[in-house]
């Protein structure tokens, strides 16, 4: 009798362990995996944010920093050389072989490859923000910043072009453009930024570095204008992050007229 309770009490154990988990558990189990991704996925997305953020003005620091080296090494030209415009300045400084046009010379040479090659970057810009998948357009020929001739040198006409990736650049303000007013052609001589929004932008002439970013996010957009000049000088709000021009402040940005999601961002870095 005994043996025979045993078995069956077995049996019973045996049959209960091979159930498997009712409707009811399964549904438990898929609102609280639910719930966590519901509360982790936007906290994990804000560290992400925070993190290119920092890289973004981590990167502006070291620029800040690279071009007081420029400035204050010997033999210095005493100004910002020019890599982006029409100005015929940036025919001036180049010495190599043929004949470019400023534009020409402009979409080949950027500020960070200048301070790169002049020995005040150690490393190639690497941005966290914006478009990672821009390339170079045409034929290889470039040409590099010599610190004794104080000029661009090459081996052949440069014919690169820079325009579709994000860089360090220095334009020669016209005094009324900013890079952050829709319509205006940011890069050239749109460059005299509100930089504390009372509506005195940077004089006409002056040499003004800054970096852009392509096709960044919008909402990134809008938390860099933000962390960097302070709710005073941004238009926008973070439920509608680009639907005026980031025109005041360092961080400017033209709104998104077309509904893309994303915007060219240019972040000021010192003008003189």
């Amino acid at each position: 009798m005994n043996t025979k309770n045993k078995y069956t009490q077995n049996s019973d154990f045996r049959n209960k362990s091979k159930r498997g988990f009712t409707l009811i558990e399964i549904l438990a189990v898929l609102a609280v995996i639910a719930a966590i991704i519901a509360i982790g996925v936007p906290a994990i997305a804000r560290v992400l944010q925070s993190s290119r953020i920092r890289n973004i003005e981590g990167t502006a620091t070291v620029l800040k920093s690279a071009i007081t080296q420029f400035l204050s090494k010997t033999g210095s030209i005493g100004t910002i050389p020019v890599t982006e415009g029409t100005s015929t300045l940036l025919t001036s400084e180049y010495t190599g072989p043929g004949a470019p046009s400023a534009s020409a010379v402009a979409a080949a040479a950027t500020l960070d490859n200048l301070l790169l090659s002049d020995g005040e970057l150690d490393r190639v810009l690497s941005l966290r923000m914006g478009t990672q998948n821009t390339a170079i357009t045409g034929i290889s020929n470039n040409f590099t910043w010599s610190a004794t001739s104080q000029s661009f040198t090459a081996t052949a006409s440069p014919t690169l072009s820079y325009a579709a990736v994000s860089r360090a650049e220095c334009s020669i303000s016209d005094g009324v453009s900013n890079p952050g007013v829709t319509g205006q052609t940011a890069g050239s001589s749109a460059c005299a930024f509100n930089i504390n929004g009372s509506g005195t932008l940077i004089s006409s002439g002056a040499h003004v570095a800054y970096l852009i970013i392509k096709s960044v996010p919008i909402a990134d957009a809008y938390q860099l204008a933000l962390n960097v000049d302070g709710p005073i000088l941004v238009a926008n709000t973070s439920s509608a992050p680009a639907t005026n021009d980031q025109s005041q402040g360092a961080v400017a940005y033209a709104k998104d007229a077309a509904g893309v999601g994303y915007v060219d961002v240019y972040y000021y870095l010192t003008s003189l």
